[in-house]
């Protein structure tokens, strides 16, 4: 992994303002590539009605990609670092932020 400490702080900083949001496959590849792997996406159907269900603003009914929580965890764990499990989204996100966080000014 040839990624610096700035770029990698910097992308770990714009994540963090994903707070419950769903990214679509190229923006999971944007965060990911940069730490040294394609992370992985899946389909999600659109479901608004549901509380706390995912809405697709151009009205499409499924979409790929990930959840940002989901994503910060995939990096964390493929650079090994650990994090507090959270129960909400974005306390999960925010802990694999502060964890990657802590990591890169470590070095």
């Amino acid at each position: 992994m040839d990624i610096t400490k700035n770029t990698a702080l910097t992308l770990v900083s714009e994540l963090r303002q994903y707070d419950h949001a769903f990214l679509s496959r190229e923006g999971a590849l944007k965060f990911s590539q940069p730490f040294g792997f394609d992370a992985y996406t899946y389909v999600m159907q659109a479901n608004p009605q549901d509380f706390k269900g995912l809405t697709l603003h151009d009205g499409s009914k499924e979409a790929e990609g990930i959840d940002a929580q989901d994503l910060a965890m995939q990096i964390c764990d493929h650079l090994d670092v650990k994090y507090q499990s959270k129960f909400g989204r974005g306390s999960q996100l925010r802990a694999c932020c502060d964890a990657l966080e802590a990591h890169f000014k470590a070095k």
